[in-house]
């Protein structure tokens, strides 16, 4: 490690962004990979060939990992937390458990209660990301309940896209 840290040690400030920094320290890596080394007097590069010809290959689907349900809470504000974003679902389900099912592509996610899908949403950047409908119910079951569907739409219409952009 200091042999490699010491080799490093010429190029500081010869680079001005992390992609320089990232080639310099792949051609680094490619020469050394390819020099003797002192305690045993052979090479990384022919170390590694010789030790990839005793690993097997994985047979079995990785995916089951990344598809396994997850269980969360509607919050009182009639959200769940995935990611670290927040998803809508409908009111009617505050303080439940729901099951969160990602894609298997990892673009989106299934929300299902009992079994029964409630809500899908598209895994975005954003930190809220609000259905229209359950924007509308939430809004109609608390703050806004005694304003009429076209108030409610107004509203969400002209101050509520400041949260669209909250986490982009």
């Amino acid at each position: 490690m200091a042999r490699t840290m010491g080799r490093l040690k010429p190029y500081d400030g010869e680079f001005s962004t992390i992609n320089d920094l990232n080639d310099i320290v792949n051609q680094l890596a490619k020469r050394l990979n390819h020099e003797k080394l002192q305690r045993n007097n052979q090479k990384p590069v022919e170390l590694w060939a010789k030790e990839k010809e005793h690993f097997r290959s994985l047979n079995y689907d990785l995916t089951r990992y990344f598809e396994s349900v997850q269980t969360r809470k509607v919050s009182r504000d009639s959200m769940i937390r995935f990611q670290n974003h927040q998803y809508s679902v409908s009111p009617n389900y505050i303080g439940k458990e729901v099951e969160i099912k990602p894609t298997t592509d990892g673009k989106a996610i299934h929300i299902f209660y009992q079994g029964v899908e409630i809500q899908k949403h598209d895994l975005t950047n954003k930190q809220f990301n609000y259905d229209p409908h359950d924007k509308h119910a939430i809004l109609k079951s608390d703050l806004m309940e005694d304003k009429t569907d076209k108030e409610i739409n107004r509203y969400m219409l002209n101050n509520l896209s400041i949260y669209d952009q909250i986490g982009e």
